[in-house]
């Protein structure tokens, strides 16, 4: 590779990158400017054009005259060359040759003539055949009483135009020759105080990728630019290429640790923590971690803590995992946790062990749910079932003998299949609500409706209870739209548990109050026994039957809440229970309308 000096090849760059800007900018000034030139030469024949046409068509009856005196002043004034021509082809005037020598000019040799005749104004570049000098004309028809009587024709010569971009050429050129040089020499000065420090950074960079960490000295060589290249390519390879790899690497893992559904805790040797990802901090509510931390201070549960020291080793990559519970806050977590050993790390600065929490509770949650409802639905089964199958066995060994006793058994009978009714009509509303099988379908309906379904649905069940049961609204008549069959399911066994945990001289009040017209809030209270707060969690269960101040569970499926709960999710509303031992219940619920 041939070398040069660092300071010729930036000297001689910048000359040829200015010199390239001022030939571009000279090249791009010098047709403007030609190009305004010429505009504004030819916007001056069309004015002064017009300005002729003007004052032969005020006067035409005198034009004679008229013409003679344009053709004598005007044209010698400006240097153009001025010709009017009559509708008939005649030259009836022309500044630089005698009219009645001239040919006529509506032929097709004389085109800008022939479009003036048609009534346009035209233009036209060509030789003059009685001047033998090109011409740039323009012409425009003259009217006299609404028709075409004439032509006048303004002609500049076009080696007039020539010289005037000559001229303009020639002082622009001047201008530019000034810039350049001056240009040179500013081209040098810059180019001697960029060159001193690059050659002292080029032998720097040198020595830093042989290793060499030495002070600059100053050192007298014309080939800088070589080793400067040289020297930054050693760098890229050495350190920049490995830098890159770690930081890519560690933004990797970072980007997976913090997306992973699992809380991790990277713990060194000295039993402190020393990363932990989001869901850790979502999980734990634990904040920025600014330095290592005990893990005894950070995660204060006997639970964790018993698990992460117990049956302790130092086998790289051995793994335990347990099933733990633990409380945070009023809520209880079941956590499926591993402890996985990384490697030894005796000097306690790298990463040991490594904890995983998963948090199962919903699994766990789900699973006794599950286990409760099958129990709860075979209890509520057996029951009636076994009373069924005992009542006809009774009927099938004969020990019916009159009617009064046959009265009896059917009563029994049909007690308890109203039971297994009953138990089988809320299985399904429950199964309709949380998989969407009710309809969905928006209907009007009104608070007065509402109130007048409930009313006679349970007013047998009021009357028996001696309880009060009030419905009101503001606007008992005013339409809404909402899913109707939804809201009737949580209308009606809002009011039924209400009914059921209110005693004799009690009150149940249903209240529908509209919030604008996007969102409507209803509020079911009674004075009954109230819900114990231990309880309040679990009322929404399934086959969950809350007590009453005696401590006993008042009769029914225990699915009346959980309908009332999944079919609000449905209405996309909110559901909200406040109630005290004694005192009595409120459900509020709040779903959009339209």
């Amino acid at each position: 590779m041939k070398s040069h000096s660092f300071f010729t090849a930036l000297f001689l760059g910048n000359i040829i990158l200015i010199a390239f800007i001022l030939v571009f900018g000279f090249w791009r000034i010098t047709s403007d400017m030609n190009r305004r030139a010429s505009e504004l030469s030819l916007r001056f024949q069309y004015n002064f054009l017009s300005h002729i046409k003007g004052e032969l068509e005020k006067s035409w009856q005198d034009a004679d005259k008229l013409i003679k005196d344009y053709c004598n002043t005007y044209s010698k004034i400006f240097g153009l060359r001025l010709t009017v021509v009559a509708f008939d082809g005649r030259v009836l005037g022309d500044s630089e040759y005698p009219a009645y020598k001239m040919q006529l000019h509506n032929t097709e040799r004389h085109p800008e003539i022939i479009e003036a005749l048609a009534g346009k104004y035209a233009e036209s570049i060509r030789l003059s055949r009685t001047k033998q000098i090109r011409y740039r004309y323009v012409a425009a028809p003259i009217y006299f009483g609404g028709e075409i009587v004439g032509v006048v024709r303004i002609a500049l010569p076009v080696s007039d135009l020539a010289a005037e971009r000559r001229n303009i050429f020639y002082e622009v050129l001047t201008g530019f020759i000034l810039m350049l040089f001056a240009a040179v020499i500013l081209s040098m000065f810059l180019s001697w105080i960029w060159y001193k420090p690059l050659r002292v950074i080029s032998e720097s960079a040198s020595r830093i990728a042989t290793g060499k960490f030495e002070p600059i000295t100053q050192v007298t060589s014309s080939r800088e630019l070589i080793f400067l290249v040289n020297a930054i390519n050693q760098m890229q390879k050495t350190v920049v290429d490995q830098l890159e790899t770690i930081s890519k690497q560690r933004e990797q893992l970072h980007v997976i640790l913090q997306n992973l559904p699992n809380a991790v805790f990277a713990i060194n040797s000295a039993d402190h923590i020393v990363y932990y990802n989001a869901s850790a901090k979502r999980m734990f509510e634990l904040g920025e971690l600014i330095e290592p931390v005990s893990i005894q201070f950070l995660l204060r549960y006997s639970a964790v803590l018993n698990f992460y020291f117990q049956g302790d080793d130092n086998n790289s990559g051995m793994i335990r995992s347990e099933l733990i519970n633990i409380k945070m806050g009023e809520r209880k977590y079941s956590l499926e946790t591993e402890k996985i050993r990384v490697t030894v790390d005796p000097d306690g600065n790298g990463i040991a062990v490594l904890l995983l929490f998963n948090d199962v509770t919903a699994i766990a949650e789900a699973s006794r749910m599950k286990a409760d409802f099958v129990a709860n639905t075979s209890h509520e089964l057996r029951t009636p079932l076994a009373t069924i199958r005992a009542t006809l066995d009774n009927v099938a060994d004969g020990v019916c003998d009159n009617v009064s006793e046959f009265r009896s058994i059917i009563e029994i009978l049909d007690r308890h299949v109203k039971r297994l009714e009953v138990l089988t009509y809320d299985l399904l509303s429950l199964h309709d609500v949380e998989c969407g099988a009710v309809s969905g379908r928006t209907d009007k309906t009104t608070v007065n409706e509402q109130k007048n379904q409930l009313e006679s649905l349970f007013s047998v069940k009021v009357a028996e209870k001696g309880i009060q049961l009030f419905i009101e609204s503001e606007f008992m008549d005013k339409p809404f739209l909402t899913d109707v069959k939804r809201l009737e399911l949580v209308l009606q066994n809002l009011v039924d548990n209400s009914i059921k945990f209110t005693f004799s001289g009690g009150v149940v009040r249903l209240t529908f109050t509209f919030e604008g017209t996007e969102s409507l809030e209803i509020k079911c209270m009674d004075n009954g026994c109230g819900i114990a707060e231990d309880e309040q969690s679990r009322v929404f269960e399934r086959f969950y039957r809350a007590k009453t101040r005696n401590g006993v569970r008042v009769a029914g499926t225990g699915l009346g809440l959980a309908i009332v709960k999944h079919a609000v999710e449905r209405l996309n509303g909110t559901l909200t229970l406040e109630s005290l031992p004694n005192q009595g219940s409120t459900f509020t619920i709040k779903i959009p309308i339209n």
